[in-house]
């Protein structure tokens, strides 16, 4: 076995992430309190010719810093540096992963299998925020799809370059800031990357009142085309003021007993749409009314709306609510390793990068304008081009 020595020092993030890697391979190893400035640090400075920390060095060779082991485990010459020959399989190191399977991911895979790069899709699901609607109108070629049948043509299409999907799994952690690329799945497993796309689209805002999370599934949804047959016949709530709550009501006016729209505000969505709304006769309006209660035991038999302007407290004896109140980024991985804007979005220019080398994001999950099926794709064309650009670039 290799004789490994590391200089870090207490109170470094990045030493505490080399010290768990090498723990977790099993690699012994002699640690020096390296502060700088002092003795130690002015050897590491001589032996390494680096004055950041950490740095490791093996058989008095110096290998770099955290960043480096991800580069050597990624490229399966870690084993053989450190004496590990026969310890298990080498990682494979993809030019590219994708995080997200929506429009935006998709659209980047084949972009990115159409330059060859050597690319892999993770995903908890497949279609994205797509899946929740019922069918999509103006998608160039397409005057009017429905939404499983558009779906299952993005993949068809990803199917046809052979491009490596996981789909069902969820991604715990991401580390950006080296060369190599590491994305951490739920098992644990990590899968590296020479680059990386992130587009993971966003997810409901949820009220945050009582007895809303509690009964998730027995009568609170976020999604009406997966939900409203569920309601045929029943009283049902609402709650939103704009086109997704518009839509929700549509759907559910054709099934439902009785629909309430209750919005905190006046109604924000089209006219064409609200104009709808207002045809079914079903359908009851309270707009500047607070939702501050979900009622019920074990499924939902109701809800409390407050009265913004005078306070009065009303009860709607429904069955079911569905909560239309807007989205929200799914950035919580990068939040505090990317620049966002306040709403959480991540911040990219025009080649969709982050400003982090080799790290790019497209679609929802990022502050471009028009939330729009059609500008997600394209951006993920553009994204999977600026990573290949940024690959046949790199020295």
């Amino acid at each position: 076995m290799s004789h490994v020595t590391i200089y870090s020092m207490d109170g470094c993030p990045f030493c505490t992430k080399a010290k768990s890697f090498l723990k977790e391979k099993g690699i012994g190893f002699v640690e020096v309190d390296a502060r700088p400035g002092s003795k130690e640090w002015q050897e590491m400075k001589e032996r390494t010719g680096s004055d950041s920390l950490p740095q490791i060095a093996v058989n008095g060779e110096p290998v770099g810093g955290y960043s480096d082991l991800v580069s050597l485990e990624a490229t399966g010459e870690l084993n053989r540096r450190f004496g590990l020959a026969g310890k298990g399989a080498e990682a494979s190191l993809y030019d590219l992963i994708i995080i997200g399977a929506g429009p935006a991911g998709l659209c980047a895979a084949v972009y990115a299998a159409r330059k060859l790069l050597k690319t892999l899709i993770i995903s908890k699901d497949l279609g994205g925020q797509v899946a929740w609607t019922y069918d999509i109108e103006n998608y160039l070629g397409f005057s009017q799809i429905d939404t499983a049948d558009l779906i299952k043509k993005f993949d068809e299409h990803v199917e046809k370059y052979g491009v490596e999907k996981m789909v069902g799994n969820k991604v715990n952690a991401l580390e950006l800031t080296g060369k190599i690329k590491g994305v951490i799945t739920g098992g644990g497993k990590t899968y590296f990357g020479k680059t990386i796309i992130i587009a993971t689209g966003k997810r409901p805002r949820s009220l945050n009142v009582p007895g809303e999370k509690e009964l998730i599934g027995r009568g609170v949804s976020y999604c009406s085309t997966c939900d409203a047959p569920l309601f045929a016949g029943a009283d049902v709530a609402v709650v939103g003021g704009g086109n997704s709550a518009l839509e929700a009501v549509l759907d559910l006016a054709k099934v439902a007993n009785k629909v309430y729209m209750v919005s905190l505000t006046p109604v924000t969505g089209d006219t064409v749409l609200y104009d709808k709304v207002r045809g079914y006769s079903i359908v009851e309006i309270l707009t500047e009314y607070d939702t501050t209660r979900v009622i019920g035991d074990s499924v939902v038999e109701g809800i409390e709306i407050k009265s913004v302007e005078t306070g009065e407290i009303k009860r709607l004896n429904v069955e079911g609510i569905i909560i239309e109140i807007g989205l929200l980024p799914n950035s919580d991985l990068v939040i505090d390793t990317l620049e966002t804007n306040r709403i959480g979005e991540i911040m990219i220019d025009n080649k969709c990068s982050t400003g982090l080398s080799g790290v790019f994001a497209c679609g929802d999950v990022t502050n471009v304008p028009f939330k729009q099926v059609v500008v997600a794709a394209g951006e993920g064309a553009k994204a999977a081009l600026a990573a290949y650009d940024y690959i046949i670039n790199q020295r």
